[in-house]
């Protein structure tokens, strides 16, 4: 079941992305590395607090989330306009239910859920093979590459706008 996350779900979301950035520095990815320097529970009630924070949730564990924020200073680092705009950060999905659909059900939810007035945009690491061929999927459209990072965009009008 998806749902919008409370703050009580903030430490099962925290310990989500921690393990996941864990993981991705143990495969010698220094993506998230940052998630591993800062009290990540904080992050996510600031999540909770400031936009929309959704988690799938099974026989009571939260198992995935995925948050839909307004820009944040990584934003306005990566778009030449980025006061405009939804920005969906933090996907991350139990190793559990790896395969199972989850990220495409969360992605999905997100997308219904978005304000149809601002484009729904997103980014990931420029060498992240499977991210950069993930988004397109959902109609996501590459707009720039900058410091490392890819931009996409959803524009809820099937219009790109960048």
């Amino acid at each position: 079941m998806i749902r919008l996350a409370t703050k009580r779900d903030a430490t099962h979301i925290a310990d989500l992305i921690e393990q996941r950035a864990v993981a991705l520095k143990q495969q010698g990815s220094d993506q998230w590395a940052e998630y591993l320097e800062q009290d990540l529970i904080d992050r996510v009630q600031t999540d909770i607090n400031s936009g929309y924070v959704y988690v799938y949730e099974q026989e009571e564990s939260v198992l995935a989330s995925i948050a839909l924020l307004p820009a944040d200073d990584w934003d306005h680092n990566l778009w030449e306009d980025g006061e405009r705009g939804q920005y969906i950060h933090r996907i991350v999905v139990s190793e559990r239910l790896k395969g199972r659909g989850v990220g495409q059900q969360l992605m999905e939810h997100v997308l219904r859920e978005a304000d149809t007035q601002e484009p729904v945009r997103l980014d990931c690491v420029a060498d992240n093979d499977f991210l950069n061929s993930y988004y397109p999927r959902f109609g996501f459209v590459f707009v720039d590459s900058r410091d490392g990072y890819n931009t996409f965009e959803y524009s809820m009008d099937e219009s790109v706008s960048a």
